[in-house]
């Protein structure tokens, strides 16, 4: 289904406000001015049946001297709309008569005078009237119309411009936008601009994504094929001691390929903008999120916090960051021991028991390499160190400015 224009809907809109407010203006003022002359009639006939009253009446006035009146009522400024005008002397009050106007006069206490005209002519008077402020009007309502129509398609005129460049992009990405208009025109302009170095940005990092798989896998691949090549070639290999080699090849894959989107979900996350994030809140939301693990090696936390403490950073990037320091450090603490965290404004000194000789420190799928890769994208610092005993872990975050500047 074809979507209607909004350009058209605005402009039919106005067109069909603007008729019915000047059909009833119209009708209006059509009959304002028939009732006008209707009045301005009566207040004639009623002087003319003051004057007869007070001038002719004792006169024994004949009924043939409303010729005489007529062609009196006829020379004045209403006498144009004076026709088949009639005096009557009746002792019934008249009542409204559609097609008449007329004015009475008391004359005695069951007399009254009765003076009317026929409503042709003033209708005739008004009609042409109508019509004479319809063509006005029309004139005025055209105008009006054709002016609205110019402004919109004016207005308008940087939205298209603004999808004429979207529907060339497609095509030609080096295509160039020009298209001026009001702050709305230039905050969208913006906004589709935003939208595209955001749609370019990924698309490059797709392509690194790509790159960085093909470049990082290349090695773990090229090994694990080596050595099926050689399981088939020599048929004196242990087929167990082949299964575990195979399977240290594939998890080595594996863990590449997290890495990988890992890196890539914080690239991600990092598009968003900054946030305030409360450290000592999500360093308790990552020791309630391993609690199993803490209560399965019977590992205790203890916490220090001289002071809370606040940056402004990619909050989601930051809190995958301290996911994977933690998860390394509560996965691969001695069983039976104490982690100890101490912390003061922008920094987070860790010390945990190393677990036995069997435990491989940082084995889990992020490990020191990343989370230290990861530093200088989102403004800390990564230090570890170790003893014979303990692991060292000293975090040292930074905020940043929106343009990803150090405070």
């Amino acid at each position: 289904m074809k979507s209607k224009s909004m350009q058209s809907n605005i402009i039919k809109f106005f067109f069909f406000s603007a008729l019915l407010a000047m059909s009833f203006t119209l009708i209006y003022v059509s009959y304002s001015y028939h009732q006008q002359l209707k009045q301005n009639i009566k207040g004639v006939l009623q002087i003319m049946l003051s004057d007869v009253r007070h001038q002719h009446l004792d006169e024994n006035l004949h009924f043939e001297e409303v010729e005489f009146f007529s062609e009196v009522a006829k020379k004045s400024s209403y006498g144009h709309l004076f026709d088949d005008l009639r005096m009557e002397v009746t002792t019934e009050l008249p009542g409204e008569d559609s097609s008449r106007v007329g004015h009475y006069e008391k004359i005695s206490e069951h007399e009254y005078l009765y003076l009317s005209c026929s409503h042709a002519l003033m209708d005739k008077v008004v009609l042409l009237f109508t019509l004479r402020t319809l063509a006005l009007f029309l004139l005025i309502f055209a105008v009006l119309v054709g002016v609205f129509v110019l402004y919109v398609r004016r207005q308008f005129r940087w939205l298209n411009c603004l999808i004429d460049f979207c529907n060339s992009y497609k095509k030609e990405n080096t295509a160039v936008l020009r298209c001026n208009g009001t702050y709305e025109s230039q905050t969208l302009h913006q906004a589709i601009f935003s939208l595209i170095n955001v749609n370019e940005s990924l698309c490059v990092q797709k392509q690194a994504l790509f790159k960085e798989a093909a470049h990082e896998l290349k090695s773990p691949i090229a090994v694990l094929k080596a050595r099926l090549s050689l399981f088939e070639q020599d048929e004196d290999m242990d087929k167990q001691e082949f299964v575990l080699q195979s399977q240290e090849d594939i998890a080595r894959i594996i863990s590449k390929l997290k890495e990988l989107l890992f890196l890539k979900s914080i690239e991600w996350d990092m598009q968003l903008g900054l946030e305030d994030v409360n450290m000592e809140d999500n360093c308790k939301m990552m020791q309630e999120a391993f609690g199993p693990i803490l209560m399965k090696k019977s590992v205790n936390v203890e916490a220090s916090w001289e002071k809370g403490f606040i940056i402004h950073t990619h909050k989601d990037a930051m809190q995958k960051v301290l996911q994977a320091v933690f998860e390394n450090i509560f996965m691969h603490t001695k069983y039976h021991s104490t982690i100890y965290v101490t912390a003061k404004p922008n920094e987070i000194f860790i010390i945990n028991e190393i677990g036995g000789k069997d435990d491989t420190l940082f084995s889990s799928y992020i490990g020191t390499k990343m989370i230290e890769r990861l530093s200088e994208k989102l403004a800390y610092e990564y230090k570890t160190s170790s003893d014979e005993k303990y692991f060292y872990t000293r975090l040292i975050f930074h905020s940043m400015y929106d343009d990803r500047c150090l405070l």
